[in-house]
């Protein structure tokens, strides 16, 4: 099957490629060129022979792109999902963060602003703000971006303030469910070398879903973010750029309704515990450049800080409601996270230096650079169970927690006291009055240092070999206290991984070029929070660590300008061989989940791209994606869902349960994901501009779990239409009407079963229908 499908893709990009440059004439550059830093220079979006997506400002405001979670199906591979509510998945061509309830664990596309590495995936969940671009490179990008890039990269690139140019903006934008955005921004020169630029927005908004029981409005918004960038000429060769960014969201929650509640209304679900969200997030980074001739050096240093606190119903259901989807459990046991915490402190320190004058008789052009990342995290996790109470029920539950007296995270006006002298190796926990299940005080750190370089050597004027090399060490360390002592342990570990690329350029014409790549991307392995034991006469299914997963890209690319100049066009497929994949498990000990390492899967896919201009006022604009997944080794697994039946001394028929997942699909790989765009801009006889767009996106079905159980796995695709219309006066005011999910469909955004706790499934849906008003001016 996987054979037939690659001949079948290698068949569309040779004929697409033969018969281009025949039929297409010269390129006059109708479109504005696109400059992108995929390969750490300023080049072409169309001399880059990589699956990269630009997206620009005016792309961005058509679009309505807000945050990472808006490029779902909007860039031609990418899934965005939510996990937990306020976990943010990013998929590029069905490679993402299967391990995210491990805080030590990396995500699979790299996320930069600036070229700066995020490190903390709570950031993904703050708005955009000062942007120019959105730079999404598809594939592994284990070169250049090194680890954490398996899937591909993200880089936000927000305006450079200008010493020759001021401009201030301003919008406010309302909607339904109460919605109020004001954003603004002031830059210019405030000194002769020195320019600055303000921005800042600041959004309310009711929620989208209500929890019956307590009236509560989830998936709200109250959130800011606030940047201020300085840049400064230290003279006509160097320049230095210092800026710093702060979001907060003090919210609700997201709505994880559960996939049993019976409630009428996808927006509607029936909880037992408050849900709250508190995040802020901030970046401190400096950025250094100076020409030294042969060679341009750019130095990049960040400090990074991220702190939140969630507060959820973890069973995402009412107390003692049934549970048909849940094997051997016939009604939920309550239970809440009340608190989880993290605090992320990063530190970041790259060095480039790329040739301004290429080597060999100027046929040899190269870059260099080295990367230091130390990255620190402070998690508690508090689970309450109901259970173990004198006044409970028959089934030994009576709808209230007692939580623990003095513990910082618990409600002191309702608790019981731990017995004297509890601590490790002295009590058992589950023996005493206290109703909680997972708990955890874990303090993982990481250190990573990597050298890399690449070049691209020039045969002719048509023919270029790119070849790149990288080596990273990564050294982690964690210190873990669960079950308030109980269990105490520390692992330290090191791990070193070389990946790299060779890619192959040919230049079919003057407008097209065709290109061969095999590119190697990978993730750092870890330490797991808890992990199994086989003391229990069953062996262990969890280890203490993790490998580190490796990625081999053989991709085959073409892309055209044709129509002179009127149309583009980017094509893809790939062929993806996963080792060693990073999945989160379940051992048969009882709370003993952890990240496990699947040996082997493989994915293929085609990527089309393509904008033409229609008329002098009518564009369209139109992505594709197709993807097909496999796990090709065999790996036992345990599902959590299933094992849930069974708690302690059960440990045996848990490890019954486990199953064999070869053959399954990897998680959240949609089928096909679209987007098409029908753009319409003209100018009136008044000068003023009038700008209307008409947007389809199609998300496919996938799987949220690799075990894909047909129960609570199951994301259904959606078909949404968005649309704007607006005018941009002459005078510099703007008006803007904006509808998203014109149908109100009721789209399925991610479908979580907890690894921990009840094994319980939370199912968060898209945004509703929105009718939003914006007025702006610039000036």
């Amino acid at each position: 099957m996987k054979q037939i499908k690659l001949i079948k893709n290698l068949a569309i990009l040779a004929i697409l490629s033969i018969f281009t440059p025949s039929i297409f004439s010269q390129s006059d550059g109708f479109f504005e060129d696109v400059i992108v830093t995929a390969e750490k220079r300023n080049e072409s979006l169309q001399d880059v022979s990589q699956a990269v997506t630009a997206l620009t400002t005016a792309e961005i405001e058509v679009k309505g792109l807000d945050s990472i979670v808006d490029l779902t199906s909007i860039v031609p591979g990418v899934t965005v999902a939510k996990n937990e509510g306020y976990k943010t998945v990013i998929s590029v061509r069905g490679v993402g963060n299967e391990t995210n309830q491990n805080a030590i664990a990396a995500p699979s596309v790299a996320y930069h602003i600036d070229g700066i590495f995020i490190a903390s995936p709570f950031s993904l969940q703050t708005d955009f703000i000062g942007v120019e671009r959105i730079e999404v490179l598809r594939g592994p990008q284990g070169t250049l971006f090194g680890q954490n890039s398996t899937g591909g990269a993200i880089n936000v690139v927000t305006k450079v303030p200008s010493l020759n140019e001021s401009y201030s903006s301003g919008s406010i934008t309302i909607g339904d469910y109460n919605m109020t955005k004001l954003s603004g921004s002031a830059s210019g020169p405030i000194f002769e070398n020195v320019a600055a630029t303000f921005s800042f927005t600041k959004t309310k908004r009711d929620g989208f879903s209500t929890n019956v029981f307590n009236g509560q409005d989830l998936d709200d918004d109250d959130s800011y973010s606030v940047r201020n960038d300085y840049f400064i000429e230290l003279d006509d060769s160097s320049s230095l750029r210092i800026f710093g960014q702060f979001a907060n969201i003090d919210s609700n929650g997201s709505a994880m309704k559960g996939l049993d509640d019976t409630t009428v209304g996808a927006r509607n679900l029936k909880q037992d515990s408050l849900s709250e969200l508190k995040l802020t997030s901030s970046v401190l980074a400096g950025i250094y450049e100076k020409d030294l001739g042969f060679a341009n050096l750019k130095v990049l240093a960040s400090s990074q800080s991220d702190s939140i606190s969630v507060r959820r119903d973890n069973d995402r259901h009412f107390y003692q409601d049934a549970a048909p989807s849940l094997t051997g459990v016939s009604t939920y046991q309550r239970s809440e996270y009340r608190f989880e915490t993290s605090d992320v402190k990063t530190k970041t320190f790259e060095i480039n230096l790329i040739s301004n004058e290429p080597l060999i008789d100027g046929k040899l052009d190269w870059t260099v650079g080295a990367f230091y990342m130390d990255h620190e995290i402070e998690n508690h996790i508090r689970e309450y169970l109901d259970e173990y109470d004198s006044t409970a029920n028959a089934t030994g539950q009576d709808g209230v927690f007692k939580y623990v007296c003095g513990e910082p995270f618990a409600d002191p006006n309702y608790c019981v006291s731990l017995p004297t002298g509890f601590g490790a190796g002295k009590t058992n926990p589950y023996a005493t009055s206290t109703e909680f299940g997972f708990i955890t005080d874990a303090f993982p750190e990481r250190r990573s240092l990597s050298i890399f370089g690449q070049t691209t050597y020039s045969f002719d004027d048509d023919l270029r070999l790119i070849s790149g090399f990288r080596y990273t060490r990564d050294n982690f360390l964690t210190d873990v206290s669960n079950f308030f002592g109980v269990e105490l342990y520390q692992e330290d570990d090191t791990d070193e991984e070389t990946s790299g690329r060779l890619t192959l350029e040919f230049d079919l014409d003057a407008d097209s070029m065709l290109y061969l790549s095999q590119t190697r991307g990978f993730k750092p392995g870890g330490t797991n929070l808890t992990f199994g034991a086989s003391g229990d006469g069953t062996p262990a299914m969890v280890l203490p660590t993790f490998k580190s997963e490796t990625l081999d890209s053989t991709e085959l690319g073409f892309k055209t300008e044709f129509f002179d100049g009127r149309a583009l066009a980017n094509v893809a497929i790939f062929d993806y061989t996963y080792k060693n994949l990073q999945v989160q498990g379940t051992d048969p000990d009882v709370y003993k989940g952890g990240v496990v390492n699947i040996p082997e899967s493989e994915v293929q896919g085609l990527e089309l791209e393509f904008t033409a201009s229609l008329s002098d006022s009518w564009t369209i604009d139109a992505n594709f994606a197709y993807l097909d997944s496999e796990i090709t080794s065999s790996f036992e697994y345990l599902d959590n869902a299933k094992a849930q039946q069974y708690s302690f001394g059960g440990e045996s028929n848990r490890y019954a349960l486990r199953e064999d997942v070869k053959g399954k699909e990897l998680a959240k790989t949609p089928d096909i994901t679209a987007d098409i765009s029908l753009i319409y801009s003209t100018q009136l006889a008044s000068g003023d501009v009038l700008n209307s767009s008409l947007q389809f996106v199609k998300r496919g079905k996938f799987f949220q779990r690799i075990v894909n159980n047909p129960v609570q796995d199951p994301v259904d695709g959606y078909e949404i239409i968005n649309f704007s219309s607006g005018v941009d006066y002459a005078s510099g005011w703007g008006f803007d009407i904006m509808v998203t999910n014109v149908g109100d469909e009721d789209g399925m955004n991610s479908a979580m079963t907890d690894v921990f706790g009840v094994g319980a499934t939370g199912i968060e849906y898209i945004p509703p229908k929105q009718l939003m008003t914006r007025i702006s001016y610039d000036f």
